[in-house]
């Protein structure tokens, strides 16, 4: 998509951006789910995956209702996002620090899609696509549930333990 003239198109342009960064989170979440060491971290993210795998799944059928493709526009938010993790993935840490590393990179990677789903689920909303919106709000509620859970397992378990000197 080359212009954005009105809501429609952006809605558009939303499900697309979505669909790259899903699509990207695919490639790169094993190689995330490798470098943790915390068993509850590694268990965290595989199950992120899958459901990232749905979430990729659900856009794909939904840019079949709208009648839209969607590879029509890349996501170069999470391109970046996602190079960062790589630098900081690339890094010579202890075991605790670098799952502290992946658990920040995670949650960027959540708080950008919760802000990209609840935009596009109000988007749907204003536009009429009910089932659409509803369908948003559930990957939505999945995202802030991801964060929730890597917000426990650092501020309770990885960080404390990343705190301590290495030994």
């Amino acid at each position: 998509m080359t212009e954005i003239k009105d809501l429609e198109q952006l809605f558009y342009h939303e499900i697309q951006v979505l669909w790259s960064a899903e699509k990207m989170l695919t490639e790169a979440m094993p190689k995330m789910i490798e470098k943790a060491t915390h068993e509850g971290l590694k268990k965290n993210l595989a199950m992120h995956l899958a459901e990232t795998d749905q979430h990729k799944v659900a856009l794909e059928a939904i840019c079949k209702q709208l009648g839209i493709d969607p590879e029509g526009d890349f996501n170069p938010g999470m391109q970046g996002i996602l190079a960062e993790g790589e630098k900081v993935m690339a890094k010579d840490a202890t075991p605790e620090a670098m799952d502290a590393t992946l658990i920040a990179g995670a949650q960027k990677v959540e708080h950008y899609e919760i802000s990209g789903y609840g935009s596009a689920a109000y988007y749907a909303e204003m536009l009429g696509y009910e089932g659409i919106a509803k369908r948003l709000r559930l990957t939505l509620a999945e995202e802030q549930d991801a964060d929730t859970k890597l917000n426990f397992l650092a501020k309770e378990i990885i960080n404390p333990r990343a705190k301590q000197p290495a030994t």
